[in-house]
């Protein structure tokens, strides 16, 4: 009986073992958008003061749009094996909610939904995926109003909103709500954000519009949206600190694309498009910030190349999960942000089938003349086409040629020919009936 007394005193110590893990990802926001990647227009303190106490990543990639990124970010796989069409996550795929339930964690997912599939249900929903609880925008029973009077499924109810309420603080609240239910056992909090995703709209801080211009002020409250997505990340260390829980929990940061095309804004003396959609270094080189203290050292700036596929086997090894039985394409860079060499991997690989037509003009191949398959590593870029790019010419306006560049350039286009040999020649998901969604035009919402 004593045994029996004592293993039950101990459970809640055994619980406290395992690390917590919050995942934020913001939408359309590339990494120049980032005080602590080199931005003075754009204001993200607590970003930055993560930063500065954690380990920063500067070569971290995503897919150039939505679901892509979605998709890979929660099954570590990449699009040429589980693609299927924009806004949908197939049922089969095992995700890290999954992962991180099975191996004893409290799970919710707050923010932009958008896997559920068309006709609706026939994707993943969230108690598909491993999430305990939701509260959610984009999800079958809602519409498309995400940011004031926002239309959010939470937990199998609508929500009763009113021209008062913002939809960020709505699933902020939810999340910070789910910590301090839950601050006694291992949590798992996923917070796919709606920020910083068009409509370009004030938030609760912005200040008076009237007088700009259009385009003055879409940039004016697209930069608001960045600060707010920061301070929606304040709130939930805080929370954390408050709770005492900061010590035992790995906040990660990242964005699913890059920005909105629509916007220019100033970087470094110079003025940048958006280039969300694209498969150019503007549409897919996103932040990376992870933040443990006492367990993630401070000050760190990590050159390692990571790629979303990469995030659920950091997730299983924070967790000490075991990974699921299927083919996976990452590989854990936890032991990096403890400030160990780990497992670095030499190149990245990628397959991107756009609903922007236009995104394949350049490189699209195969199915409609629109998927885009390339390899890179920090320097270089080779497309399954053959284009051959320098990283630095981050708009590819200017191909090298056999023999170009020199050994180094020679030496990077055997590795990532090799790379683009390793995959599959086909997407094996991918649909192929040419229904609307393969033959959109339109941007993600």
């Amino acid at each position: 009986m004593r045994k029996i007394v004592i293993a039950l005193l101990l459970l809640p110590m055994l619980a406290a073992a395992k690390m917590n893990v919050v995942l934020i990802m913001a939408d359309d926001s590339s990494v120049d958008t980032y005080g602590c990647y080199g931005s003075d227009f754009f204001s993200t303190a607590r970003l930055d003061t993560l930063a500065e106490t954690g380990v920063r990543f500067d070569h971290a990639y995503s897919a150039p749009v939505c679901t892509p990124s979605r998709v890979k970010i929660m099954t570590g796989r990449d699009g040429i094996r589980n693609y299927v069409e924009f806004g949908h996550l197939e049922k089969s795929e095992v995700t890290f909610g999954e992962v991180l339930k099975k191996a004893g964690y409290a799970t919710a997912v707050a923010g932009k939904w958008q896997l559920q599939g068309k006709p609706e249900g026939s994707g993943s929903l969230a108690e598909d995926c491993g999430f305990d609880r939701y509260c959610l925008w984009n999800y079958p029973g809602g519409t498309k109003d995400r940011y004031w009077k926002p239309s959010i499924i939470q937990d199998g109810t609508l929500l009763t909103t009113t021209d008062t309420d913002y939809g960020p603080d709505i699933f902020s609240n939810y999340l910070i709500e789910f910590i301090k239910e839950n601050r006694t056992r291992p949590f798992f909090v996923y917070y796919p954000m709606v920020l910083t995703h068009s409509p370009f709209v004030p938030t609760p801080d912005s200040g008076a519009m009237e007088s700009l211009k259009k385009k003055e002020r879409q940039l004016a409250c697209f930069r608001d949206m960045v600060a707010y997505a920061d301070k929606c990340v304040g709130r939930i260390v805080d929370a954390l600190d408050e709770l005492g829980l900061r010590e035992n929990t790995v906040v990660i940061y990242t964005a699913d694309n890059g920005t909105s095309t629509s916007l220019s804004y100033p970087f470094r003396g110079e003025m940048r498009r958006g280039e969300k959609a694209y498969a150019t270094d503007g549409g897919t080189h996103v932040p990376l910030i992870v933040n443990c203290p006492g367990t993630v050292p401070g000050g760190m700036v990590r050159e390692d190349l990571v790629d979303f596929s990469d995030v659920l086997p950091t997730l299983a090894d924070i967790a000490g999960a075991p990974l699921p039985d299927v083919t996976l394409d990452g590989r854990s860079f936890w032991p990096q942000c403890k400030g160990e060499r780990g497992n670095p991997r030499p190149s990245i690989f990628q397959y991107y089938y756009p609903k922007l037509a236009k995104a394949a003009d350049a490189h699209g191949q195969g199915f409609n003349m629109r998927e885009i398959i390339w390899a890179q590593n920090r320097d270089f870029k080779l497309y399954r086409d053959g284009s051959f790019y320098a990283a630095a010419d981050r708009h590819e306006q200017n191909p090298l040629r056999p023999g170009e560049g020199g050994e180094q350039a020679h030496a990077a286009r055997r590795l990532l020919k090799d790379t683009l040999g390793s995959m599959p020649d086909q997407a094996g998901m991918l649909d192929r009936t040419g229904r609307k969604n393969n033959k959109a035009k339109g941007r993600d919402e």
